[in-house]
């Protein structure tokens, strides 16, 4: 760690990393009570447990696996201890936080309900009834996807200050690049343009001068873009003295006025 890291400890007079951390839950922890009787009922291949698993509707890694079984061959506990520990996992239910990994929970939220799979809806309640926090950002964020795709930007303000009030610190932290860009953001939730084209348009220009990188200066850069740009232009007018249907990629016009382009749908998943 650094110096300044140790000075600012010395200043406050606190060391955060002083106290046992806490297990984090784990998606394997629903099933370790089942782990535990497979053991002493002979069965110890990994994949054997790992097929069993699956199909009682496990979804995490592989080696979340095998490092757990690794974990109860080093343990080597004696028998009264391996009753408790076994009590304890058996106490563990597998309800839809710890069966659900950070991105899959994530994705229950972002999507609309109407396209939810009815098992998929019960997890979704199942997770929003686990903790009043989970409640209020599943509010805040279906509002802020509303506003996103229904270009309701005259909630903004509104929005702003239920997420400042929610106390939950992703939000804050979100709520503070907004009022950064709060006109940008404003103009992306109400008017019907977008950036999408523009943005293709650079990555083009990129990926040209990166192919020609240490070859040549702007000169060729220009003579390479233009002739890329005639060169479309004419297999263009070509299919369509042919009657051949155009590429999209070359149908700009549709995208600059789709609603689905908007930049701020991407910053919310780091709310998330």
């Amino acid at each position: 760690m650094s110096q300044r890291t140790i000075q600012r400890w010395i200043a406050t007079g606190t060391i955060p990393y002083a106290r046992r951390k806490r297990p984090r839950a784990s998606l394997i922890d629903p099933y370790k009570s089942y782990l535990w009787k497979r053991g002493p009922q002979g069965c110890h291949t990994g994949a054997q447990l790992e097929r069993e698993l699956r199909a009682k509707g496990y979804k995490g890694s592989q080696h979340g696996i095998y490092r757990y079984l690794e974990t109860l061959k080093a343990a080597k506990l004696a028998p009264s201890k391996q009753k408790s520990a076994a009590k304890l996992a058996a106490s563990i239910q597998p309800t839809a936080p710890l069966t659900l990994s950070a991105s899959q929970g994530t994705w229950l939220f972002f999507r609309k309900r109407e396209d939810l799979k009815p098992e998929e809806q019960e997890t979704l309640r199942q997770l929003r009834q686990a903790s009043p926090q989970l409640e209020v950002a599943y509010q805040l964020v279906d509002e802020f996807l509303h506003m996103v795709r229904e270009r309701t930007g005259e909630q903004l303000e509104e929005w702003l200050n239920k997420a400042e009030t929610s106390q939950l610190q992703a939000f804050q932290t979100f709520v503070t690049g907004v009022h950064k860009d709060k006109d940008a953001v404003l103009a992306g939730l109400t008017l019907p343009w977008s950036n999408g084209p523009l943005e293709g348009h650079v990555n083009r220009l990129k990926l040209i001068k990166r192919s020609m990188y240490g070859r040549a200066k702007f000169d060729l850069l220009r003579l390479r873009v233009l002739y890329r740009a005639k060169r479309s232009q004419h297999n263009q007018n070509k299919k369509t003295e042919e009657g051949l249907p155009q590429p999209r990629a070359i149908q700009h016009g549709r995208g600059a006025n789709s609603s689905d382009h908007h930049p701020t749908s991407f910053a919310i998943s780091e709310v998330a």
